[in-house]
């Protein structure tokens, strides 16, 4: 670690140095942000509110891919750092290998299923036949696409592996801002639609991939693609694949929440579904706010517990305690002032632009509230309670929301499909913090017994 990185972690002046950590982070939440709204802003500007319903239902396949890059990615950073700390270039090389390898693989595999099954998963996913064709056209250029997808996700993490934060923000930066600029042009210019809007998006990845792939020439210590590193331990690719579970489940289960949710809003009609995806795109704005700066100052808290500095985690947690209950309630704030005009951009369709802010409204009775348990997550996967945080996300996305979404639909009908969010929120929130709670207690019991006992032992 250089001596730079080591005064942020070291500094009395935690103000500065949770700034200092949360920043980048949440710049990299607004590119995330960008990305994830860009196909659906510009289609919205076509007036078709059919295409924004394609856009949506196709969404959570895509998910479900990032979910396994995750997978790949959070347990080939954390393996590759380990090596690299420990000297074991081999190893890292042959793990740094497998990833790429599984990432290509993977990506071309779940294209080429993709693209065979495009009816069978778009009729599970909750298409309407209004929508039909725009959803095939826009999930086969996707699917084409896919392993620059993968490839370029798994990178913008692995580089982290290395030190190269720069590269990895600069890749992410550059994919983003050529997916911004194609899309006016091939969805509005040229009359493409979602087409256009699926060309931009790999265009966007490629553009990614091949920024990644010049640092792999140029920069890298450990990244490879060298087939002969990856068949050394082939099956090792599991126990990747574990360490990177927790960073993957929540997305995983946010894919197939979203499909369940399609699936009972396509009997309410496209116009739903398009109602649904503005307003889920505009709440995002105060989720992932409120998830950049938690996960920003994961780092300072891990740090600090390594350190068993319990002071400063205290002074942490609660700083960052303040600026999520500040960040919450501006964002939320910012968001109601601000909603018709920023659901106009998904949605030319008044009547149906109306039917997303009521939807909105609702949905955004617990989003202010997710800072806890952002907080209470990264706390716990911080102190080496990494399975309590994984089963927190399966909590909150699975075992609450997917049967909530089907519960309350069947009793209070198109509203209970928000409300359903809104309960699965508040549970997660409630267990989160009463987690944080114990796991508190118990390790600042911990700090004591160890002081205890080695005042006894000079004593002695």
């Amino acid at each position: 670690m250089q001596e730079k990185q080591m005064k942020v972690f070291e500094s009395d002046n935690l103000w500065k140095s949770i700034f200092q950590m949360v920043v980048p982070s949440l710049i990299v939440i607004i590119v995330m942000l960008l990305y994830n709204m860009a196909d659906m802003i510009f289609v919205g500007q076509t007036g078709e509110t059919v295409q924004v319903a394609a856009v949506s239902v196709v969404g959570p396949v895509f998910s479900l891919l990032m979910a396994f890059a995750m997978l790949l990615s959070g347990g080939g950073m954390v393996l590759i750092s380990r090596d690299l700390g420990s000297k074991s270039y081999t190893h890292a090389k042959m793990v740094s290998s497998l990833c790429m390898w599984g990432a290509i693989i993977s990506g071309v595999i779940s294209g080429v299923m993709i693209i065979l099954f495009r009816y069978p998963i778009l009729h599970f996913l909750g298409s309407t036949a209004d929508m039909e064709q725009y959803a095939v056209n826009y999930m086969v250029i996707l699917a084409l696409g896919a392993p620059f997808l993968m490839v370029s996700n798994l990178l913008g993490q692995l580089l982290r592996a290395e030190g190269a934060m720069t590269d990895g923000l600069i890749g992410n930066i550059l994919g983003t801002v050529v997916n911004l600029v194609l899309d006016p042009i091939f969805i509005l210019g040229l009359h493409m639609g979602v087409v256009g809007a699926a060309i931009a998006t790999v265009i966007g990845n490629a553009t990614a991939t091949f920024y990644y792939l010049r640092y792999f020439k140029k920069k890298a210590v450990v990244l490879n693609l060298k087939p002969s590193n990856a068949l050394k331990q082939p099956f090792y690719i599991f126990s990747i694949m574990a360490l990177g579970l927790p960073n993957a489940v929540s997305t995983l289960l946010s894919g197939f929440a979203g499909s369940f949710a399609n699936q009972l809003l396509s009997k309410y009609g496209s116009d739903a579904i398009a109602a649904n995806a503005a307003a889920g795109r505009v709440n995002m704005i105060i989720v992932m706010v409120l998830m950049g700066i938690c996960m920003g100052a994961q780092p300072l808290i891990s740090y600090n517990y390594g350190a068993k500095n319990m002071k400063k985690i205290s002074g942490v947690l609660k700083r960052l305690a303040v600026l999520v209950v500040v960040f919450g309630g501006v964002t939320t704030l910012l968001v109601i002032v601000f909603r018709a005009p920023v659901i106009g951009l998904f949605l030319k369709d008044k009547e149906v632009a109306q039917t997303a802010e009521g939807m909105l409204s609702i949905i955004m009775l617990s989003s202010p509230f997710l800072g806890f348990f952002y907080l209470s997550t990264n706390f716990l996967q911080s102190v080496g309670k990494a399975i309590q945080a994984t089963l927190l996300s399966v909590f909150q996305k699975g075992l609450f929301l997917i049967p909530l979404l089907f519960f309350l639909e069947s009793i209070i009908g198109f509203d209970g499909i928000r409300w359903a969010y809104v309960a699965a929120d508040m549970l997660s929130v409630v267990i989160a913090l009463s987690l944080f709670v114990i796991g508190w207690k118990k390790l600042t019991h911990q700090d004591k017994v160890a002081k205890f006992e080695k005042r006894e032992k000079l004593a002695s």
